[in-house]
C-alpha cells in the first residue's frame, strides 16, 4: 500500500511539473503570429472603445461579448496598433478559465483526472494555438466549460451553482451564436428536471442536473435581462436582429461551403492519443452511468456526455467548419482524455504495464511541447513592425483600406471592414463601385494588402493598384505612378484624396523637366494640394516619376515594387 501511495504522489507531482511548464508555453504564445482573423475582431474591439456600437455603427455578424471584454485595452494603451499584443495576453485568463472549468469537472474522478484535464488542453497544439488567439469561439468555450463546471462544485449551494450557470451559459450565448447550439443540451436537462420533479432542496432527494433548476432558470433570465437593456439603452436591437440573424442566415446559406473533414481529419491524426484516451475515459464513463439505471439521469456526467456530442455536432454540421469551430468540442474530448488517463495510470495491473503507459504519456507530451515550441518560435515581430510603421506613417484619424481590419486601429474607408469570399463574390459589382467613392469619401490614404486581395473584383484590385503605390510588400500609401513617353511630355489628371502635402520623387524630375500641376510649376519637391483632381503636365526626358501623399512622419519615400506580402495568415 505505501508503494501505491508513493507512485500516485509522484504521479501527481509530475503533472504539476508538466503543468506548469505547458502553462508557460501557453503564455508564450501571446507573441505567435497573428492569424488573419484575428485582426478583424481586433479592430472591432477598438471601434467599441472608441464608443461605437456594434452593428448600429458598424459592420459585424458575430456576437460581441470579445470586442467588449477587450476594449479596454485600447482605453489603455490608446491607438497603438501594437495594442494587438495587449488583446492576447487578454485571451489568457479565458485560458485559464477553461483550464480550471477542466479541472473542476473532473475532480470527483481524483486528483490525477483533475490535473492532467488542463495539462491536456494545454499540451494540445490545435487547442492551445487556437484558443489563445483573438477568437469569440476561445470565449465562448472557456464560458460554456465554466457553466458546466460550476455545477459539479461541491463546495457551492445548489441555488447559486444553478444560477451562475444559467449566468455563464448566456455569458458563452453571447460570445459565440454557435455556443446557443451545443449549450441547448441545458435544455432538455431542465426538462428532465423538472418533469421528474427532483428538488435538491429536501434531504435526501436526488441532485438534479442543473443542481437548482428555478435557479438556472433565473440566472439565465438575468443574463439575458442585462442583454435586453444594453440593446435598449444603445438602440441596437434592429441592428443586432438583421446582422446577426437575417443577414447571417443568408450568409451561411450562400458561403461556399466544404466537408467537416477538411480539417478534422488533420487534427484528429495529430489528437490521435487524446481521442484513443478520450474513448476510453468516455466508455468508463457511459459504463457508470447504464450501470446506475434510472439513478443516471441526475448523474451531471450525463450532461458532459451530450455536450461531447453537442460540440461535434455544431462543428460538424456548419456549412464551413473552420478549425476554431472545434475548440468546445476539444476541451470535453480534453476532459474524458484526462479520465482514460487516470484509469490507465492507476489501474491495478502488472507494475510494468503500467510504467510502460506513463513512459508513452511522457514521451507523447514531449513531442507535444515541441510541436508548441515550434508556434512560439513563429514570432509575430514582423508584423508587429508593420504595424508600427502604420502607427509612424499615419495618425489615428487616418482612415485606411484592406479587407480584414489588419490596420487594427485606424477608421476603415468602407462600411464592410472585412469581405470574405462570400462577399467578395456576392457583393462584386458593389464593392467595385462603392469602394473606390468610399476610399475618397473618407480621404483613405493607407491600402493594407492581405492575403484577400488577389480573390477581389479585378477592377477594385486595378483600382488600389493605380492609386496606392507600395511602401513595402504590405503597405501601399495614396499616390500615382507615370511613365513619361519617349516625346518627353506627360499630360495627366491626379487625385488629391485629401486636402494635405505630397510630393514628387525621385526630386531629380525638377532638375531634368519642368511640373505643372494646374498650371504651376512646381519648384520643390514637397506640395500641397486640395482634395480633388489636378492637371498634371511634365516636361522633361522619358522617364518614371511618382506623386505620392507625404507620411505623418514628414518622410519622402520611394515605391518599392515586386516585393512580396508577408503580413497575413489565415491559421
Amino acid at each position: 500500500m505505501p508503494s501505491a501511495i508513493d507512485s500516485n504522489r509522484t504521479t501527481q507531482i509530475a503533472l504539476v511539473a508538466a503543468l506548469l511548464w505547458f502553462a508557460l508555453q501557453a503564455v508564450l504564445l501571446a507573441g505567435k503570429y497573428f492569424s488573419l482573423d484575428e485582426f478583424q475582431y481586433a479592430h472591432a474591439a477598438w471601434l467599441v472603445a472608441r464608443g461605437e456600437v456594434p452593428y448600429r455603427d458598424f459592420f459585424e455578424v458575430h456576437f460581441p461579448l470579445l470586442y467588449q471584454v477587450l476594449a479596454p485595452v485600447f482605453l489603455v494603451a490608446g491607438d497603438d496598433p501594437t495594442a494587438i499584443v495587449g488583446l492576447r495576453i487578454g485571451m489568457l485568463p479565458f485560458v485559464a478559465i477553461a483550464c480550471v472549468a477542466a479541472a473542476t469537472l473532473n475532480r470527483a474522478e481524483g486528483r490525477v483526472a483533475a490535473l492532467a484535464a488542463p495539462l491536456f488542453l494545454l499540451a494540445l497544439p490545435s487547442f492551445v494555438t487556437l484558443a489563445t488567439e483573438i477568437r469569440p469561439d476561445a470565449v465562448a468555450c472557456a464560458l460554456f466549460l465554466a457553466s458546466l463546471a460550476v455545477l459539479r462544485m461541491a463546495s457551492a449551494r445548489d441555488r447559486a451553482a444553478g444560477f451562475v450557470s444559467g449566468v455563464l451559459l448566456v455569458g458563452a450565448v453571447w460570445g459565440s451564436q454557435k455556443a446557443a447550439f451545443y449549450g441547448s443540451i441545458c435544455a432538455p436537462a431542465l426538462l428532465l428536471d423538472l418533469v421528474s420533479g427532483r428538488s435538491a432542496t429536501r434531504r435526501g432527494d436526488p441532485t438534479p442536473l442543473l443542481r437548482s433548476p428555478f435557479a438556472f432558470v433565473a440566472g439565465a433570465a438575468s443574463g439575458l435581462s442585462i442583454l435586453a437593456v444594453y440593446l435598449t439603452a444603445t438602440q441596437s436591437w434592429a441592428a443586432w436582429w438583421s446582422w446577426c440573424f437575417v443577414w447571417a442566415a443568408e450568409h451561411q446559406r450562400h458561403y461556399p461551403g466544404f466537408s467537416w473533414q477538411r480539417y478534422f481529419v488533420p487534427i484528429a491524426v495529430d489528437a490521435l492519443w487524446l481521442f484513443a484516451l478520450a474513448a476510453v475515459g468516455a466508455a468508463r464513463t457511459g459504463r457508470r452511468l447504464v450501470a446506475r439505471g434510472r439513478g443516471a439521469a441526475s448523474d451531471p456526467d450525463l450532461l458532459l456526455l451530450a455536450a461531447l456530442a453537442s460540440t461535434f455536432a455544431s462543428f460538424a454540421l456548419q456549412r464551413a467548419p473552420y478549425p476554431y469551430s472545434l475548440l468546445p468540442f476539444l476541451g470535453v474530448a480534453g476532459i474524458f482524455a484526462a479520465r482514460g488517463a487516470a484509469a490507465l495510470l492507476e489501474a491495478r495491473i502488472r507494475a510494468p504495464l503500467r510504467l510502460g503507459f506513463a513512459t508513452a504519456l511522457v514521451v507523447i507530451l514531449a513531442l507535444q511541447s515541441a510541436a508548441l515550441a515550434r508556434f512560439v518560435q513563429a514570432s509575430n515581430a514582423g508584423q508587429l513592425a508593420v504595424l508600427r510603421r502604420i502607427a509612424e506613417l499615419t495618425s489615428p484619424e487616418d482612415a485606411a483600406y484592406d479587407n480584414s481590419g489588419g490596420y487594427v486601429s485606424r477608421p476603415h474607408a468602407y462600411s464592410y471592414f472585412y469581405t470574405d469570399s462570400f462577399l467578395r463574390e456576392s457583393l462584386a459589382e458593389t464593392l467595385v463601385r462603392e469602394v473606390p467613392r468610399a476610399i475618397e469619401d473618407r480621404g483613405a490614404v493607407l491600402h493594407l494588402r492581405d492575403l484577400r486581395f488577389e480573390t477581389l473584383p479585378p477592377a477594385l484590385r486595378g483600382y488600389l493598384l493605380e492609386h496606392f503605390q507600395p511602401l513595402d510588400g504590405d503597405v501601399a500609401l495614396w499616390g500615382r505612378h507615370y511613365v513619361v513617353p519617349a516625346g518627353g511630355r506627360l499630360a495627366d489628371v491626379f487625385r488629391a484624396v485629401r486636402d494635405d502635402r505630397y510630393f514628387v520623387t525621385p526630386e531629380s524630375v525638377l532638375e531634368r523637366g519642368r511640373l505643372l500641376v494646374d498650371g504651376e510649376q512646381v519648384r520643390e519637391p514637397v506640395f500641397t494640394l486640395t482634395k480633388g483632381e489636378h492637371h498634371v503636365v511634365y516636361e522633361g526626358p522619358p522617364g518614371e516619376l511618382d506623386i505620392l501623399w507625404l507620411p505623418r512622419d514628414g518622410r519622402r519615400w520611394q515605391p518599392q515594387h515586386g516585393l512580396a506580402p508577408t503580413f497575413s495568415r489565415i491559421f
